[in-house]
């Protein structure tokens, strides 16, 4: 009886943390990709037809890579809940696929964005210093997923390539919150820009302490 409990007990956890991850994931990308919407950005004023369309749709793929990219950073420390309720094989792959999807979203919000305003019309300069940060997290995305592609056929040693990955993954989220904050005048209102500060700070919290019970474990593991 007790057996039939514990498993019954173990169902409706998962269910309940299943259920808890899919309602936060869907209530985060219905409200992120409400604002170009709602908080409409001038440069979608300027815009009318195929143009507007375009560069709202750029704006959406950029949210949704930003998105994935914080979701990335869960799949990467993984933590307890995560390694039960899909295994740790399952979030290695979804890992690596996820990376992938970041990099080809990320393509996708360049092309979209730079369009409409004319492909010869970079943005490069001091006063489009947030487009630049969105060019070096590209940079960044791209190394991270070709060098995790090609580290074994380039033979780079697998703890030396981990070190530098992780110090990458951390650097894109600040960017990218940097790059959102100040590249649209979306964020220039108090819910978007209230929401994406308060979603990257509690990204941030979870993860370390997600890490800093892994490593209590581990510790406790050794002796």
């Amino acid at each position: 009886m007790s057996k039939i409990t514990q498993s019954m007990n173990r169902r409706i956890s998962r269910t309940l943390h299943l259920t808890y991850i899919a309602a936060v994931f869907i209530f985060v990308v219905g409200g992120a990709l409400s604002i170009p919407f709602v908080y409409e950005s001038q440069t979608l004023w300027y815009k009318i037809g195929v143009d507007k369309t375009l560069l709202r749709a750029g704006k959406i793929a950029g949210l949704l890579t930003a998105i994935l990219l914080l979701v990335q950073m869960f799949l990467a420390v993984r933590g307890k809940i995560l390694e039960e309720l899909f295994g740790v094989r399952s979030l290695v792959s979804w890992h690596r696929v996820n990376g992938i999807l970041i990099l080809v979203l990320a393509l996708i919000h360049v092309t979209l964005i730079l369009v409409p305003e004319g492909i010869i019309n970079l943005p490069i300069g001091a006063k489009f210093w947030p487009e630049m940060v969105g060019a070096v997290l590209l940079l960044i995305v791209f190394y991270m997923v070709v060098s995790s592609l090609l580290r074994q056929r380039l033979g780079v040693i697998y703890a030396r390539w981990r070190a530098f990955h992780k110090l990458l993954g951390y650097l894109a989220l600040a960017l990218v919150g940097v790059h959102i904050l100040f590249v649209s005048d979306s964020f220039e209102h108090v819910v978007p820009r209230t929401a994406l500060v308060t979603t990257v700070v509690l990204v941030v919290i979870v993860i370390f302490q997600i890490k800093r019970t892994t490593s209590k474990k581990n510790r406790q593991n050794r002796k």
